[in-house]
């Protein structure tokens, strides 16, 4: 999993750290080597750091560089990928079940590629609903881990007893004609209102959590209710999986549920991109006009391609990134650096407050012919929600 907490935790470190991108285990898992290759590699490039650093910070350098390397030596990894920062008074690991870029940078937080992998593979609230309990789940990288659950509990304390039927015995009341169906509707509003309550605190957890949708999952005649009880804002996030699995162990629902979550994804990324080209307004396919109204805080929402490949340069002071071949910054007049938008739109993305999708397969490929992504105004795509 990868919380936004985490992320925000990494953007407060203020120290120099060595940041290190890691497969930690070979594409070929067949291949036993005694010395993985992301291994030797690593060393070669940290080698190449720290001989263009000056003599006392190459010493901080190589004090993280042994922390690293002892840490990695000694691991019999699990995960697929492990994102390290090591500093003075920082360590911080995020182990991945899935495979990354090999990076290891020197000096601020790397957190790139970090926010890169949150946007690709975003995070989703599950909710498993039966006749028994509704539970919220959080659900990333084909991963699931349980939030809470809460239990369903018919309140009957208001309810007449002498409705419920007659006298059959000591003790025992039996419900029969009229009096059923009087219980029976009564049993359905309560479900009702807990259908209402677990809709709004599905809601209230992607907001607290950060996640990116909700994914329904029970009969059909509970989870409609909850999805009609989604406030409109969300009502585009929405998947629904028609089967009842509420007491099945998690890690079953995780593989039951891979499949249909993908599929949704899928489709969510083909309405995106129809939406896109489908506007005759409000919004922007052209890559430098689209730079530059990010930016500029004009841009809401951006949908691009995974695996894009464009090059820019980027202002050393105030971070301004264009395809512009001026090595001056034409905003602050500071100098500027070699990059690409990979590394840049993840970063300009969370300063503006803009949401992004990164997608593949079909829809990607259609958007590929437009250049590889495109974007919406902040307020028209807002309304269009709405």
């Amino acid at each position: 999993m990868l919380y936004a907490e985490q992320i925000e935790s990494l953007e407060r470190i203020s120290e120099s750290v060595l940041t290190v991108y890691l497969n930690t285990q070979p594409e070929n898992e067949a291949r036993h080597l005694l010395v993985p290759e992301s291994l030797k590699w690593l060393r070669k490039e940290v080698k190449s750091i720290a001989q263009g650093l000056k003599a006392a910070e190459r010493r901080q350098f190589k004090t993280q560089w042994d922390r690293i390397q002892a840490f990695l030596e000694e691991r019999h990894p699990e995960e697929k990928a492990l994102v390290l920062f090591a500093g003075p008074s920082t360590w911080r690991s995020v182990p991945l079940l899935i495979p990354v870029e090999n990076e290891v940078t020197w000096g601020e937080p790397a957190i790139s590629q970090l926010l890169l992998l949150a946007q690709e593979h975003k995070p989703y609230c599950v909710v498993v609903v039966d006749k028994t309990a509704a539970r919220f789940l959080r659900y990333q990288f084909s991963e699931m881990a349980q939030i809470e659950e809460r239990p369903f509990i018919l309140d009957i304390s208001q309810w007449k007893m002498k409705e419920m039927g007659h006298v059959t015995g000591q003790g025992v009341r039996k419900t029969r004609g009229s009096q059923r169906d009087s219980f029976e509707h009564r049993a359905d509003a309560q479900y009702a209102r807990l259908c209402r309550e677990t809709a709004l605190r599905a809601v209230d957890l992607c907001r607290k959590e950060k996640l990116s949708g909700i994914f329904l999952v029970g009969a059909s005649h509970l989870v409609e209710p909850v999805a009609k009880n989604i406030p409109t804002g969300f009502k585009e996030s929405i998947g629904i999986f028609r089967e009842d699995l509420g007491r099945f162990p998690i890690s079953e629902l995780s593989r039951r549920l891979a499949a249909p979550i993908r599929n949704w994804e899928q489709q969510r990324a083909e309405s995106l991109v129809k939406s896109l080209l489908g506007a005759d307004r409000g919004t922007v396919t052209a890559l430098d006009e689209l730079l530059a109204q990010l930016q500029e805080g004009a841009i809401g929402t951006i949908v691009v391609a995974r695996d894009f490949s464009i090059s820019l340069l980027a202002c050393d002071l105030c971070g301004w990134a264009d395809r512009s071949a001026d090595s001056i910054c034409p905003k602050c007049g500071a100098n500027r650096h070699n990059a690409t938008l990979k590394h840049v739109l993840p970063l300009l993305a969370r300063k503006y407050k803009t949401e992004v999708h990164v997608i593949d397969g079909g829809a990607a490929d259609r958007l590929r012919e437009l250049g590889g992504l495109g974007g919406w105004h902040r307020e028209l795509k807002r309304a269009a929600a709405r």
